[in-house]
């Protein structure tokens, strides 16, 4: 089955699956239960994977595709000494910018990942994304966002069921809420006519992070790291660009999430906040979900970020969902973003409406087909048809 993924994988690429808060609200698991990484996203752990194993509205055992799937029973092997897991995503999309824009298809994301545990106590886990790879049209340059790592790696620290997580290395920091999709707002801003990354998709930084979730209900992530990524962010504010951040000061971030459980266990939520600090750039969010097990969720977020005299962003996101069917999730986004600069007259506003769906046609494979309507600052609105297909293991 793995070298199938790895051959799957590496046809998908050859022209980042993040913690979602929606499953998390329609099962009841904090991000942690199903992925390597405490605070979520990257590798699965052998319960993220055994719960999405057989998921799709065509079995596994159905004439057509029983050659793909063997008898599996685990991503974990040697005992629990290796771990390994996968995500490629692909989008085909057409841009806002132009009536006449054409459609566009390529690797968002072709990531391995792997995971080494020689002891209960210590976890050694990497990720390589091979999207990164991808060469830009009539170019040598490849094409990333800035701030974005081709690779990744950590150390995870597990001392005890009641003490903090350890981790160290170059790793994407606990800001925010890790949402699977690439595209939503929080985490970038927005210009007339277009959204522009703060935090690009598998941006990492040097650094340690502390993770407390001995209580079941309640996590807590304190880190501090350094700012090479985000250095590499350029920003505007309305006359000359810039970096995000200047100087080699440390980026500290602290999280704090609740996970109440009410109703027997069958009404999830969650709730909290988080706020990255680098000299004269912050980053807050707040943010909070409410789902019925294997039914309805409903989420909000904001996040507040400020370049001092040069940048002010406003963005708010709320989405509400249905699991129609277990694999099949219909949803709608509402998403509005401001964005201010010191030196311009005018602020950019933008909204946009998303209806969408995941569907799980097979084990292992999703597709995602979405409908954007983006509303600029530009006269009139326009409507896009947006498809992902995601590979994951």
């Amino acid at each position: 089955m793995i070298l199938r993924a790895l051959i799957a994988l590496l046809l998908v690429a050859s022209p980042t699956l993040w913690a979602t808060p929606q499953l998390s609200l329609l099962t009841g698991n904090r991000c942690s239960n199903c992925h390597v990484a405490p605070s979520g996203g990257g590798l699965r752990s052998e319960l993220g994977w055994y719960s999405w194993y057989d998921v799709g509205m065509i079995s596994r055992n159905s004439e057509l595709f029983r050659w793909l799937y063997p008898a599996d029973e685990s991503n974990t092997f040697f005992d629990g000494l290796l771990t390994l897991g996968m995500d490629a995503r692909i989008q085909s999309t057409r841009s806002f910018s132009s009536p006449s824009a054409q459609r566009v298809t390529f690797p968002m994301q072709a990531t391995l990942y792997a995971a080494i545990t020689p002891i209960k106590a210590m976890t050694v886990e990497g990720q390589f994304n091979l999207a990164a790879l991808r060469k830009a049209p009539n170019s040598t340059s490849t094409v990333t966002y800035a701030g974005q790592r081709a690779a990744m790696g950590s150390v995870i620290l597990t001392p005890g069921d009641n003490l903090p997580t350890v981790r160290v290395g170059l790793f994407r920091p606990s800001v925010g809420v890790r949402y699977d999709d690439h595209t939503v707002l929080p985490v970038n801003y927005v210009s007339s006519t277009a959204r522009l990354n703060y935090l690009a998709p598998d941006w990492g930084e040097w650094g340690s992070e502390l993770t407390w979730e001995a209580q079941k209900w309640l996590s807590v992530n304190l880190g501090l790291f350094g700012s090479e990524g985000l250095s590499n962010v350029r920003i505007s504010d309305g006359q000359s660009v810039m970096p995000l951040i200047s100087g080699t000061s440390p980026t500290v971030t602290g999280r704090v999430v609740v996970w109440p459980q009410f109703l027997a266990q069958h009404l999830n939520t969650y709730a909290g906040g988080s706020v990255l600090v680098n000299n004269d750039f912050s980053m807050v969010s707040a943010f909070a979900g409410v789902g019925r097990s294997d039914q309805l969720y409903a989420m909000i977020d904001y996040t507040q970020t400020e370049k001092k005299d040069v940048l002010q962003s406003r963005n708010l996101m709320a989405e509400l969902g249905w699991q129609v069917w277990s694999p099949l999730i219909v949803y709608a986004r509402y998403e509005v973003g401001r964005t201010t600069q010191a030196r311009s007259t005018t602020s950019a506003t933008v909204r946009s409406m998303v209806f969408g769906a995941q569907a799980f046609v097979l084990p292992y494979v999703e597709v995602r087909p979405e409908y954007r309507i983006w509303d600029t600052e530009l006269p009139g609105a326009t409507g896009r048809w947006n498809v992902q297909l995601h590979i994951f293991y």
